[in-house]
């Protein structure tokens, strides 16, 4: 009798469960009894699993549950679990900022490699995570594998299924992980789920089949997904004598299916994250968009300071703590239960988003305050500071309360000084006309018209569309919404112009069903050619639930054929929005109440810009959060709030977008992101009373040469960075410079980037600071300008490459103060008694 031969059948599985939302609502045990729990499962199976915490719970747990962690770092020392993911907050990384992107990245890995005492090499996380920068993201920490199974939970994510077990997924410049496909042998956490896994053909229809499943092992009575109830199908699976089972963590399945992986190369066009994008007037991502942008202006104007000598604004050269602790409120705010579960725990999350903005607006504060202090200039100057690594144009209050001043050229990561008195250009102004049907701003070849009866933009007109950039069956600021099953278009309109005479704006009182009310403001932007919106509401009433009844408006412009530019993280690209995805709400209580789907159509996204092109000329679209969009043929639709059924009774009923239109010719990827940046990161402005301090009366910090390239981040760290790490380029800097550089037109281009004062070290490092190579340093003199001396490093950067590099500025190393000559002011002053006899 011939023996059946069995069919090799790998299993691994995910265990996910986090700090944030589960311990502050489960309490303390939520952690370390999922590792207890995921370890049962393992011993009484024999089976290998992959752990994915986040890094703060990995950090809370050896505060903690020291002992349950000890438990972890065995098990992870046996080769029984692999650490997954590795993110310090699991987030939703494509509503979220570019750097924050980068920064969930190297403080995830810092904090496993600190606590855990091993080094991720494989990403997988259980909500979607995906954007086509990513890939680079994570190579760049250290990331050699990767999964593309996100499970269904509170969204529905959809990634492109194949027949294959592997990919090589690729970013868009290029770098490829070794990642598990998305394919009909992943199982979500549900018994049930396994069940009808083992009656299908599909185990036999794969070559090298693996079965890859998501567990959320919490052994509790308030929990589905427990160990107890996850043990029968999997011991059934081993008793099948169909199959020879061999357990696997994620990495060794990889490399055993490594033959049969396939190049893919997913867009935004290929996936839907399944989220309810744009609830509460997507509070949240305006509030890490926000936070963010303080960080980065933070760090950078503290990175400059240091370079000016003592007094610094801070204690030592560089507020380290102070500000690697607002990335850590930021990083963990940015968790996806903050984003999913805004009604249950997302209150926590918006404390730890406010403690971010306070710990580094204080930053700013002080550092503004000794920069004007310091600065050359007459008593009065205003000292205005550019947080951005490129030129950019502003307007400022004059100092005398003269007026406004409009500065073409703020200098890169930098500052200027204007005097009481100083003759500057004053910015172009605005004329009304009102014939009692239209009003219409202009200021020189731009124009914007809103007709007064229907309280709608009828016409924008500039240098590129002066025969209008909009069809006269389109008119712009078209609302809907749906309340009761009824469609509100917010019909009623009262028009009037408010502002001051230099700078008109047009407001709009939009009126809706049930007394909703809506203003919109309408005005020219200050210091480019473009149209600003902004809609606001007090006591919105709620709409129905789900994305279909949200509020909306409309764009649509004179564009033929017209072409959706947009962006995501450290990236900018075309977007098709061509397909019909299923979400699904709750139909009362979020964990036991039947469950109900709705269609979305062409939904797609833009992180800050959405780019309307036809030809060489187009309309580019800045928000300032509201990253939700539709597209329905050549109109887009914006979705300014929702209310998501997940968050039950809770709805923010408060609205405070805004929006910029900028007609424009020709124009890169690089320029639409600088724009994009100018528009939500305005320059901070401080003024000094006194005498002229040391400071040259204008400085710029980092200049780049290539316009394809920009510069995104420049702040410092500590040696203690590198902990860990065998080739840390930091090493014996002390407080080393961090640059990072991004190429945005999708070209390879050579930079030269210029510093101020000697250089002595530089290096080309990836994401966590180790070495790639060492850089060739040129002294270069610089007429007219203070310092004198300047370094120039000269870098290549490959198409959409984001690239990192440390560096030893001289001038900004620390100089200590010789407390030991002032021994005497403490040493003796506690002896009173013996001072007054």
């Amino acid at each position: 009798m011939t023996a059946v031969e069995r069919t090799l059948l790998y299993y691994t599985f995910g265990n996910h469960m986090h700090w944030v939302d589960m311990e502050w609502l489960w309490g303390y045990q939520v952690l370390p009894n999922s590792v207890r729990d995921m370890i049962h499962f393992c011993n009484e199976t024999g089976a290998k699993g992959n752990i994915n915490f986040e890094g703060i719970g990995y950090e809370k747990m050896a505060v903690e549950a020291p002992e349950a962690l000890e438990e972890l770092r065995q098990a992870v020392r046996r080769g029984q679990i692999e650490v997954v993911g590795a993110s310090y907050g699991q987030p939703y990384g494509l509503f979220h900022g570019s750097e924050s992107n980068v920064r969930q990245r190297v403080y995830g890995v810092r904090s496993v490699m600190r606590v855990v005492g091993v080094r991720p090499r494989t990403f997988w996380e259980e909500e979607f995570d995906f954007f086509p920068q990513l890939p680079q993201i994570l190579s760049g920490a250290g990331f050699e594998y990767a999964s593309l199974f996100f499970q269904w939970t509170w969204h529905t994510p959809v990634i492109p299924r194949e027949e294959t077990p592997a990919v090589w997924w690729e970013g868009m410049d290029g770098t490829r992980l070794l990642a598990a496909s998305r394919n009909a042998l992943n199982l979500h956490q549900w018994p049930e789920d396994f069940a009808l896994l083992l009656e299908s053909d599909e185990l036999a229809a794969m070559p090298s089949p693996g079965i890859v499943q998501w567990l959320e092992l919490m052994p509790s009575p308030d929990w589905m997904c427990r160990s107890e109830l996850m043990l029968p199908p999997l011991r059934r699976l081993l008793e099948d004598p169909r199959f020879d089972l061999r357990f696997v963590t994620l990495s060794e399945y990889l490399d055993a299916v490594r033959e049969h992986a396939v190049i893919r190369h997913y867009t935004l066009d290929d996936v839907f994250h399944g989220m309810s994008l744009g609830k509460n007037g997507d509070l949240f991502r305006r509030l890490s968009r926000r936070a963010e942008q303080s960080a980065l202006a933070a760090e950078s104007l503290s990175a400059m300071a240091g370079l000016f000598g003592r007094p610094y604004p801070h204690w030592d050269v560089y507020p380290t703590w102070e500000l690697e602790e607002a990335w850590r409120e930021l990083l963990s705010a940015q968790h996806h239960d903050n984003d999913e579960c805004e009604g249950l725990c997302g209150h926590v999350g918006r404390f730890s988003y406010e403690r971010s903005l306070s710990l580094t607006g204080e930053v700013i504060d002080r550092s503004l305050r000794l920069l004007a202090n310091r600065v050359t200039g007459d008593a009065g100057r205003v000292v205005v500071y550019n947080p951005l690594g490129w030129e950019r144009p502003a307007v400022v209050d004059a100092p005398d309360g003269s007026g406004q001043v409009f500065l073409p050229a703020v200098p890169p990561m930098g500052y200027m000084t204007i005097n009481p008195g100083d003759a500057h250009e004053r910015p172009a102004t605005s004329s009304v006309q009102d014939d009692g049907l239209r009003i219409r701003l202009t200021r020189g070849d731009l124009s914007v018209t809103v007709d007064r009866t229907r309280g709608l933009i009828s016409q924008i007109s500039s240098a590129d569309f002066p025969e209008g950039a909009l069809v006269a069956e389109a008119p712009l600021l078209q609302l809907s919404m749906k309340m009761d099953g009824q469609p509100d278009d917010f019909a009623g309109a009262r028009v009037s112009v408010v502002g001051v005479e230099a700078t008109p704006v047009i407001r709009i009182e939009r009126k809706g069903a049930n007394g909703a009310a809506l203003l919109i403001d309408v005005s020219l932007a200050p210091e480019l050619d473009a149209v600003d919106l902004r809609f606001y509401a007090e006591n919105l009433p709620r709409p129905d639930g789900g994305v279909n009844a949200a509020l909306r408006a409309s764009y649509r412009f004179n564009l033929p054929d017209v072409t959706l530019i947009h962006d995501h993280p450290y990236g900018v690209s075309e977007i098709r929005a061509e397909g019909t995805y299923l979400r699904k709400y709750p139909s009362g209580e979020w964990m036991t109440s039947p469950q109900w789907f709705e269609e979305v159509e062409n939904p797609f996204t833009a992180l800050q810009l959405l780019d309307f092109i036809s030809g060489d000329r187009g309309v580019l679209l800045l928000h300032d959060g509201s990253q939700a969009f539709q597209r329905h043929g050549d109109r887009v639709d914006n979705i300014l709030t929702l209310y998501d059924p997940w968050d039950e009774d809770y709805f923010v009923d408060r609205l405070d977008a805004r929006v910029r239109l900028v007609p424009h010719g020709p124009m890169t990827h690089a320029r639409r992101w600088r724009l994009a940046q100018e528009f939500v990161r305005p320059v901070f402005v401080a003024r000094s009373d006194r005498p002229a301090g040391d400071l040259p009366p204008v400085l710029g910090s980092v200049w780049c040469d290539a316009p394809g390239v920009a510069v995104t981040a420049f702040y410092r760290e500590t040696e203690e960075a590198g902990a860990y790490l065998e080739n840390y380029a930091g090493s014996g800097m002390g407080f080393p410079y961090v640059l990072r550089l991004v190429e945005f037109n999708g070209e390879e281009t050579t930079a030269r980037v210029r510093l101020p004062g000697p250089v002595a070290a530089a290096y080309k490092t990836n994401l966590m600071g180790e070495v790639e190579r060492r850089l060739d340093v040129t002294t270069r003199s610089v007429a007219d300008a203070t310092p004198a001396e300047w370094s120039e490093l000269e870098v290549t950067l490959r198409p959409h490459e984001i690239a990192t590099f440390y560096v030893d500025l001289v001038y900004g190393r620390k100089i200590p103060r010789n407390l030991d000559e002032h021994r005497h002011i403490w040493a003796t002053v506690h002896r009173v008694d013996d001072a007054q006899e």
